[in-house]
């Protein structure tokens, strides 16, 4: 039997998280649309998170391949790696229509992708890193951290082009001024000189058998592009950027406190019991959450859902089976694992469990937050209770848990040590019932439910204390 539970539960859970393009892998050749990234614009962290949904859609339309509109003066190295990494796992085909110029960042994506087509007049190149600094625009690197930078860059330049079938030397020279490019007994660029080519210069063939330097084609439009790679008349769409990227950075930045808000008010409801505050700031916590790992491209809808589903185990647990251990011990796992897995980078297409590696940073940040959380969690449970406000939301709370007439203060002074029995669920407020009396109550903690016999220990203002009596 627990073979059989534990099986339906890891079937479950596979579900969950396999990527939806499996359902969509069916689809005829024919009908495989193109994915189009508009790229006119510096390369940051938002184009980073454009990029990433754009490979997600595309897998999940079946795409037949990516072309990246590019018109740009380059960006953020480091978002670039990333960029390169995204485009390296994707599983479809990756073309660059140079859109007017590639600079510096532009230059290293278009490395990452199969081919590369310009438009005429259009130039790329020059990809030696500079430095951007605040109100003063553009900066030399010091002259011994450029040389280690642009060597970390060559390197990674030379591997990325070497995968995709492009002519390494082209790239290095690039990004290495020293270095020059001569071709064939061609002198493309002289040392001294970093390499920028135009559409004809970069289409232009040499050696034996001739090939093209750089570009497979001058083409004027997307659609002339894909032409030229058998994709003529195939429909395309556009990736376009939700507008609140930066938002984005900034939440997935602030993660673990998310989690740790959240959790943290998921407690306080079910100490105070019913109030509903705490709930709906921790809806707003765990929303935030998820929307900055969505908007990042990091996040699915299916860890969104195994999330929900994490919290309607818990749901089970607390208010139709309490005292039951595996609702809430399979929703605390399900919730986890959706937070896990909405920080972690998969590839669209890839395994469907990420490896360890990938695991180490979101596991390292949800152990924060619930080291935080704890932490949090026994402040709270050891003055939150004595505090005015918790009694106020208490008595609130246990008020609007069940109808009737409930004993005074003074009634329910003269009650103490009397067993009486839970009217409600006590979570650990609720009401309880002694003889016709009917008294707002909470437990020192413990969960009771609703029916068991309960005694009045304690009675501190508003506050009525009780305990799980014995059976008689």
């Amino acid at each position: 039997m627990r073979r059989t539970v534990a099986s339906w539960l890891l079937w479950s859970l596979t579900a969950l998280l396999m990527p939806f393009p499996a359902l969509v892998s069916a689809r005829a050749a024919g009908d495989q649309p193109v994915c189009v990234v508009k790229i006119h614009e510096d390369i940051t962290y938002n184009t980073l998170y454009l990029l990433r949904r754009a490979v997600r859609e595309a897998v999940e339309k079946n795409a037949a391949a990516i072309v990246l509109d590019m018109r740009t003066n380059g960006g953020r190295v480091d978002a670039t790696e990333d960029i390169i990494r995204v485009l390296e796992h994707a599983p479809m085909k990756t073309y660059t229509f140079v859109d007017d110029k590639a600079y510096s960042a532009g230059a290293y994506i278009a490395a990452a992708t199969d081919k590369i087509f310009m438009v005429p007049g259009s130039v790329i190149g020059a990809a030696t890193p500079v430095m951007l600094a605040p109100g003063a625009g553009v900066e030399s690197l010091p002259k011994s951290y450029e040389e280690k930078l642009s060597s970390a860059l060559r390197a990674r330049m030379r591997a990325t082009a070497e995968e995709k079938g492009h002519n390494p030397d082209v790239f290095e020279a690039m990004v290495d001024a020293d270095r020059g490019l001569t071709v064939g007994g061609h002198e493309i660029t002289p040392k001294g000189k970093l390499l920028t080519l135009t559409n004809e210069e970069a289409a232009k063939a040499y050696g034996k058998p001739p090939e093209p330097l750089l570009s497979a084609g001058t083409v004027k439009s997307i659609d002339e592009l894909l032409g030229d790679v058998d994709l003529k008349g195939a429909p395309t769409f556009e990736v376009a950027p939700y507008g609140f990227e930066q938002l984005a950075r900034w939440l997935t930045a602030i993660s673990p406190l998310l989690i740790l808000i959240g959790m943290v008010a998921i407690y306080a409801e079910f100490k105070i019991g019913g109030i509903g505050l705490p709930l709906l700031i921790a809806v707003i916590a765990f929303g935030l959450y998820f929307l900055g790992f969505v908007v990042a491209g990091l996040a699915g809808w299916e860890d969104v859902a195994l999330f929900t589903f994490g919290l309607a185990l818990l749901a089970v647990e607390i208010f139709l089976l309490p005292g039951h251990l595996l609702p809430g011990l399979v929703g605390t796992g399900c919730i986890l694992v959706a937070l896990v897995l909405a920080m972690t980078e998969r590839w669209p297409g890839g395994p469907v469990l990420p490896t360890l590696p990938q695991l180490q940073l979101p596991l390292l940040r949800l152990g924060m937050a619930l080291v935080g959380a704890v932490i949090a969690g026994i402040l709270l449970g050891r003055y939150l209770p004595k505090s005015a406000l918790f009694r106020k939301m208490e008595l609130a709370a246990a008020t609007s848990a069940a109808e009737g007439y409930v004993a005074s203060r003074g009634e329910a002074k003269t009650l103490l040590g009397t067993t009486g029995v839970a009217e409600t669920n006590l979570r650990p407020s609720g009401k309880g019932r002694f003889g016709e009396q009917l008294v707002d109550v909470v437990t020192e903690g413990d969960l009771i439910e609703r029916g068991a016999p309960i005694t009045i220990t304690n009675v501190e203002g508003s506050r009525v204390v009780v305990v799980r009596a014995a059976h008689r």
